[in-house]
């Protein structure tokens, strides 16, 4: 279980950095919902680019949104789904090379595990230190401030209006000038400013993430068991 915690959050790891970092903050539409001033004017301070703080605004009221991850590396392929509501529930399905190897739960504060030798899911208190974590967007994304992970200043650089599906999105570069050899990208619509797509890259290494704005449903899954001593102390 320990194992796969680690996966998830190191398979994700490029995308927080480029997305997190970046100060973007997730919604799930603009259909008359108030922008988060206090955002909108730390990205004005901060990166001064009013179409990229629009969009933070806007971004900084939370809800229902599914996210689709897929990284390929050295290792294969991997495949990440999460969700999340406007509760504040929320669940991670992660397949390796095709092949379902978690899923995660986090319902009313309670975290659960599935076992796949049986279906049935581990139920952690939220008091449990030892228990699998979900990444949450959300949560990941208010952290940003607009710098990388040493605190250096980022580049937010417009490139231009581009087709995205149905849409037409703005898309912004975010550089990093301490990794030179990595490249990300975001893309937000003109009309609701939501994003939609992120793409990271390193080498031979990339990730691309979309997003969906849809009704989401998370329940509490069943059946649920006890966490075995042996598990709980690793």
């Amino acid at each position: 279980m320990k194992n796969l915690s680690n996966q998830a959050k190191l398979t994700l790891a490029a995308v927080v950095i480029i997305v997190a970092g970046g100060g973007i903050y997730l919604a799930t539409n603009n259909n008359g919902t108030s922008v988060n001033k206090e955002l909108q004017s730390k990205c004005t301070t901060e990166v001064n680019d009013e179409t990229f703080c629009k969009f933070v605004g806007i971004f900084g009221n939370a809800g229902d949104y599914k996210v689709n991850v897929n990284t390929n590396d050295q290792s294969g392929a991997t495949a990440l789904e999460l969700a999340s509501d406007s509760q504040g529930n929320s669940s991670m399905l992660v397949k390796k090379d095709g092949q379902e190897q978690g899923s995660v739960i986090v319902f009313n504060g309670v975290t659960y595990l599935k076992d796949y030798t049986d279906n049935q899911w581990f139920k952690y208190s939220s008091t449990d230190a030892n228990k699998p974590e979900v990444l949450d967007l959300k949560k990941e994304f208010a952290k940003g401030d607009f710098k990388g992970e040493q605190g250096q200043k980022l580049e937010y650089k417009k490139i231009g209006t581009e087709k995205c599906g149905n849409l037409t999105c703005f898309k912004y570069q975010i550089v990093d000038p301490q990794k030179p050899n990595e490249e990300g990208f975001i893309w937000f619509d003109t009309k609701d400013y939501l994003l939609r797509r992120v793409t990271a890259k390193n080498g031979a290494d990339t990730t691309e993430m979309t997003l969906v704005y849809a009704k989401v449903s998370i329940g509490e899954p069943s059946p649920t068991k006890a966490i075995p001593s042996a598990n709980t102390s690793q």
